[in-house]
């Protein structure tokens, strides 16, 4: 997406703009001052030391929900933590938690709301060999970074000024989390190498590569990404051509491609292009017969955590100094956005194509790679090369997950 640059002229307004490069949409009214943001993907450094050791809500096959905790201390002993409901399903943790959930807490939750916005990806098998042929290396290597060109402006395509982490010193699978990172290559393995991978779709007659994670789910077939890469915005349209590549690396597809099924973003994103609820999940197609999160593994999911916590980031940058070919990480404490709203911030540098990328907390509490994801890569402000802002998940993208995988 080509953005206009708001930050200048007579006062200094800036705004955020969305991944793909197109046009810019400035911010709402109150927060005018807001502009060009490219959905990027953000970190941290270290597991909180508040997050439990090892959470029941965080289970195989369950999503994770630690809905309206009022600080970094609330996760150290967390309410239902050991909670299930009562004929299986998702834990459910939080402050609300009582000693018995429903047998099926989405019907719960979604009881008396609207139908989620969706819309049907490839469903005959005629259609999904469709949007596998399409997707051609030529295709894929010349997709849209769904970002806006605003970093690289400012750099003349160079790298991102300023002093970056250092390399991780002690590559190879681990539980201890990595070191501090502002956008390097990702190197101690885990689940994390597996369920991250490259997304690719047709929007408005372009084609665009963005990021995306498998995620818990009962269904076992769910990836959240950022809404801007499933969906135009205020008057557009829902993707197609709707591709996962999992465990992306090099150009190889050691899991294979997977097509979606089914589409989901958030009202705000789908009919106000609001940054605050940018996020989206994916249902996709069974490959060989088998479910994505049977065959790669799938990250835990939390609400309503505090924007502060530490995150790690991954995704798959292709602006340079990326090519779109490694899984990069960036790792430190997360901020506020200094204009409002819900965000995520974190010190990265990661360029076009990471929109979508997870951030994950409590990374590495689960084993090797494994954690929570909380935020999703979402944007940047014009003239920025050094943090980048999450989509952090809150009240709407609970509702959004619960409401999606039934689909």
């Amino acid at each position: 997406m080509k953005s206009r640059r708001a930050g200048e002229g007579a006062t200094g307004a800036r705004h955020r703009a969305s991944l793909r490069q197109r046009e810019q949409r400035p911010r709402p009214p109150a927060r005018s001052r807001l502009v060009a943001a490219v959905l990027l993907a953000a970190g941290v450094g270290l597991a909180p030391t508040a997050m439990p050791a090892n959470p029941a809500q965080a289970a195989p096959g369950g999503a994770i929900l630690a809905d309206g905790l009022p600080g970094p201390d609330a996760l150290g002993g967390l309410p239902g933590a050991d909670v299930r409901p009562a004929a299986g399903g998702p834990p459910i943790a939080g402050p609300d938690a009582g000693p018995v959930r429903p047998a099926d807490p989405a019907a719960e939750i979604t009881q008396g709301r609207p139908a989620p916005l969706s819309a049907p990806g490839a469903v005959t098998a005629a259609e999904q060999r469709a949007v596998e042929r399409y997707w051609t290396t030529e295709r894929r290597d010349r997709a849209f970074g769904s970002h806006t060109t605003d970093r690289a402006d400012a750099n003349a395509g160079a790298a991102a000024a300023g002093t970056p982490f250092a390399d991780d010193p002690s590559p190879g699978l681990s539980s201890t989390p990595p070191p501090p990172s502002d956008g390097t290559p990702y190197t101690r393995g885990g689940l994390v190498t597996a369920t991250t991978g490259r997304l690719f779709t047709t929007i408005g007659g372009a084609d665009f590569a963005c990021s995306a994670s498998v995620v818990t789910s009962p269904v076992r077939d769910l990836v959240v990404t950022a809404g801007h890469c499933l969906h135009g915005g205020t008057g557009a349209q829902f993707a197609q051509q709707v591709a996962f590549v999992p465990g992306y690396v090099d150009g190889t597809m050691p899991y294979g491609i997977w097509t979606a099924r089914r589409l989901t973003v958030t009202p705000g994103w789908a009919s106000g292009s609001s940054f605050d609820v940018d996020a989206g999940f994916a249902l996709f197609n069974t490959h060989g017969g088998r479910h994505i999160e049977d065959v790669v593994g799938g990250q835990g999911i939390a609400f309503g955590l505090p924007n502060t916590y530490p995150q790690y980031s991954f995704g798959y940058p292709r602006l340079l100094p990326y090519d779109g070919n490694q899984l990069i990480y960036c790792a430190g404490p997360g901020s506020a956005d200094p204009y409002g709203g819900p965000a995520i911030g974190v010190h990265c540098r990661m360029t076009a194509g990471a929109s979508g990328g997870p951030f994950i907390t409590g990374f590495g509490r689960l084993g090797p790679g494994h954690g929570w994801i909380d935020g999703v890569v979402s944007y940047a402000y014009a003239g920025s090369t050094d943090r980048l802002y999450g989509t952090h998940f809150g009240e709407a993208v609970k509702l959004l997950y619960y409401q999606s995988y039934p689909l």
